[in-house]
């Protein structure tokens, strides 16, 4: 009876005993990592095996603590190894902590290791315990161990205890290895490097610590909390420099990664630790997982000498960052600086780079930051072994030392990786810092900038690619052209692929067009046939830039900004400047024509003739142009636009009457451009044409024309043409009139003559042309001096082409009186009321007595 009274006491208090562990860790599993550093990284190393009877040891693996919501929670693990026969149940093992003043506690298994229930014979099995502590330190404490026992006074027999060392810490030593699995993965750490930084009235503390992944899948530090904690055992919650989802890390391969975080400007950097901890959710606990002992602090190596390059990780990807190229140039008492950011993705995977942040520091102290129009023009996006630019442009006063400045790139504004705010006081074994990241940036470093003026692109000298597999690009030429009320300027460009083998892309193209670093000229335009095309290697192609400017303005220099845009991103091109002295326009030789030399619409446009209509106040100057087409298909052909110029530099802009039916290979076209200018001018002007552009392309029928490109100047023969003395063979282009046949009659006594007038017209199959306003004017003067005018109108009045006889009749009581005379018949052109007399020629009127009949007999 007391036997099995004995027995059933024994079981009743080993299962309460085994029971207190799972009693506070019931809600759920914790997601923990059991750390095993190895011996060399502990100082000084744990030195505690423990019999258990029945061929089974526990060993003394690892201790720390760590302090949380004012409380502090020890944890250590032990590995149990069974050299016995029979399995051990762990259930008969009860782990224990004395704390320094003496209180005992036992030892709760970590939540992921409830499960351990016993260790097989031969076999071994590591199992992390915690206890909570009233101190952040483990000086003073000691473990012990109690094993089941039934023949002992209260069941539980003392087989061994340890005291902690007094100098123990957790921390593996700077610079050594430790091997940890993390995750279920084993993962080698080591610390590696600790800075100091400076920077904008603050205090940041960076952590780089190295990971190799052992393991056989990806990796990354995520399901971890790092901490900088102090030798007093305060603590500052860092932030991944990679982000919340840390730096992913393949199988094999080794990894730098960084922490940030404020810190006080009273903390001593020496004695620092970095701290990895892991929430057990079902305990409610925060559990430290690894400790590493930093290395004595230095100061950020920022610099970068002029034409290196700064070694980045981005996204995981390698990324090298330099300024490729930077310009200055002068506007009164500032310099303006344009500088381009070069960035190579030297990995393997596509690399995204964020809108960093750039300013320039001057060695006077100040600094001149870089405001992007568009934020998002600063991110580029690189494919592996892909360079990119950004163009920045930046002003600065000249009096600071030019040869002196750097470039600072600073992280991305608002970026996840920056660090916590700090307390306001740190508090021994205190943790600071909240899960919410501040606004702060570092900076990445300072880019010596090289001391260059801008050059000015002269005209006809080929320059070097402004960009990473960009074009060589030569300037044409530069004019500037009367415009309505404004002038045009146009720039035109050759772009050479320099490359050998590839073929490079034209991209579609927008433009910024200044002048004298302050007018924004108004309605750029970008002109290029082969925008989208690929341009085989050594080939060119040429473009032309269009903006208008007051004709009152004058200019010292233009700069031009060609760049790519997709949707509010804009991706610098080319950039050049030029003096603001433009070219005059080519004169043509006296009967030579006009070329357009556009592919696709090369055409010949000759004079014809040019005619003066002479009015009471003002002239009318008329050009008539014969448009021959060059191709090989049936086109539509290319519009002209142009103005009258006198030698006196005053601009009479013309409009332009052109048929806008396409035109066969070889076919002709009559183009006319006319405008009223003052009496006496019209005899010493030339004509300016060019072929019309709109929305960026040759302009087509029927849309309006912002502007106008190739324009050359045509010397004209502009003559006043004599009237003809007949009606025979009369020019009203493109018809050919001739009065046939003219009858006047007069019946005696009548107060009627009637007129029949036979005209033959004869039209040009061999041109188009449209209807310019022109009017046929018919003007018969009888013998008294009286006049009659008719518009014969083609295709109604006359037969085009074909003879048609007209009738008329003038009226008059003075008639009666005459027994013959003449009339006369004028043949004029008219054209916008004014009018040139083609031809005149008299005609007999027949007088018809009247007929006396005899008397009848």
């Amino acid at each position: 009876m007391n036997k099995k009274r004995y027995t059933a006491a024994a079981i009743l208090l080993a299962a309460t005993l085994a029971a207190a562990p799972h009693a506070d860790a019931a809600a759920s599993k914790t997601a923990s990592s059991q750390a095993v550093g190895s011996a060399a990284a502990q100082s000084p190393a744990l030195d505690w095996r423990v019999k258990l009877g029945g061929g089974v040891t526990a060993t003394l693996e690892q201790a720390d603590v760590w302090q949380q919501n004012g409380d502090s929670v020890a944890v250590f693990t032990l590995q149990y190894k069974n050299g016995g026969k029979a399995a051990a149940r762990l259930v008969t093992y009860f782990p224990k902590a004395v704390l320094p003043g003496g209180s005992v506690k036992a030892a709760n298994p970590i939540s992921k290791d409830l499960a351990k229930k016993k260790v097989e014979p031969g076999q071994s099995l590591t199992v992390t315990y915690y206890v909570k502590t009233d101190t952040p330190s483990l000086s003073g404490m000691k473990l012990a161990m109690d094993v089941w026992n039934p023949k002992v006074k209260g069941y539980l027999e003392r087989v061994g205890s340890y005291r902690l060392p007094s100098n123990y810490s957790a921390a593996v030593a700077s610079g050594v290895n430790a091997k940890l699995s993390l995750s279920g993965t084993p993962v080698t750490v080591k610390s590696e490097s600790l800075e100091i930084i400076k920077y904008d009235g603050k205090v940041i503390a960076r952590v780089g610590m190295s990971m190799t992944n052992n393991g056989s899948s990806a990796w990354s530090d995520r399901g971890y909390d790092p901490f900088l904690v102090t030798k007093s055992g305060s603590s500052f919650r860092l932030q991944r420099e990679a982000g919340p989802e840390g730096t992913p890390i393949q199988p094999k391969e080794r990894k730098l990664v960084y922490y940030i975080t404020e810190v006080p400007t009273y903390l001593k950097p020496s004695g620092l630790r970095f701290l990895w901890t892991e929430t057990d959710e079902a305990l409610k606990l925060s559990l430290p997982v690894g400790s590493f002992r930093l290395p004595a602090a230095t100061a950020p190596k920022w610099d970068v000498p002029a034409g290196a390059a700064k070694s980045l990780t981005i996204s995981g990807q390698p990324v090298e960052a330099r300024i490729r190229q930077a310009t200055l140039r002068s506007s009164g008492d500032q310099g303006i600086w344009n500088i381009e950011m070069a960035f190579k993705n030297k990995g393997k995977k596509t690399a995204k780079i964020p809108a960093y942040e750039y300013a320039i520091k001057a060695s006077e102290g100040s600094y001149h930051p870089y405001a992007p129009g568009d934020p998002g023009s600063l991110m580029l996006t690189l494919r592996p072994g892909q360079e990119k630019t950004v163009t920045m442009e930046i002003s600065l006063p000249m009096e600071l030392k030019q040869d002196r400045l750097k470039l600072q790139m600073i992280e991305a504004s608002g970026d996840e990786r920056t660090p916590s705010p700090p307390a306001g006081q740190e508090e021994p074994g205190g943790s600071t810092g909240s899960d919410a990241p501040s606004k702060a940036s570092l900076p990445l470093a300072y880019f010596s900038i090289p001391y260059q003026t801008e050059r000015q692109s002269s005209i006809g000298v080929e320059y070097a690619p402004q960009s990473a597999g960009g074009f060589a690009y030569t300037l044409e030429s530069i004019q500037r052209l009367p415009w309505q009320d404004t002038d045009l300027i146009v720039a035109k460009l050759r772009l050479r692929n320099t490359h050998e083998t590839n073929a490079l892309q034209l991209p579609e193209l927008k433009a910024d067009v200044t002048a004298d670093e302050k007018t924004v000229l108004a309605s750029p335009e970008v002109i290029a046939g082969e925008q989208g095309s690929l341009i085989a290697p050594g080939a060119s192609t040429e473009v032309s830039v269009l903006a208008k400017i007051p004709y009152t303005k004058d200019i010292r220099t233009l700069r031009f900004k060609l760049f790519a845009q997709q949707e509010s991103v804009k991706t610098p091109f080319l950039t050049l400047t030029t003096p603001g002295h433009t070219q005059s326009i080519e004169l043509l030789e006296k009967g030579k024509p006009y070329t357009v030399t556009t592919a696709g619409k090369r055409a010949e446009a000759q004079e014809r003739r040019t005619l003066i209509y002479e009015g009471a106040d003002s002239d009318i100057i008329y050009s008539e142009l014969t448009l021959t087409s060059g191709e090989a298909r049936r086109v539509q052909a290319a519009l002209l636009k142009g103005y009258f110029q006198g030698t006196d530099g005053k601009i009479y802009e013309a409009d332009t009457v052109q048929p806008e039916t396409p035109i066969q290979p070889g076919g002709k076209q009559s183009v006319v451009f006319w405008a009223r200018v003052p009496k006496g001018t019209a005899g010493s002007l030339g004509l300016a044409l060019g072929t019309a552009m709109s929305g960026g392309k040759l302009a087509e029928p029927g849309k309006d024309v912002s502007g106008v490109l190739g324009v050359k100047k045509m010397q004209l023969n502009p003559v006043r043409p004599a009237a003809s003395s007949n009606l025979t063979g009369l020019d009203w282009y493109p018809y050919s009139i001739s009065v046939t046949k003219a009858m006047g009659h007069l019946q005696e006594g009548s107060s009627s003559i009637s007129m029949n007038v036979t005209v033959d017209v004869k039209r040009s199959d061999s041109i188009t042309a449209a209807d310019a306003g022109h009017k046929l004017i018919l003007t018969i003067k009888d013998t008294l001096g009286q006049t009659q005018e008719r518009i014969l109108t083609p295709g109604t009045d006359i037969q085009v082409p074909g003879t048609r006889t007209l009738s008329f009749e003038m009226t008059d009581e003075q008639y009666k009186k005459l027994k013959g005379g003449w009339f006369t018949l004028t043949l004029a052109d008219e054209f916008q009321n004014e009018r040139i007399t083609l031809g005149t020629q008299s005609y007999n009127v027949t007088f018809y007595p009247n007929v006396v009949e005899p008397p009848e007999e």
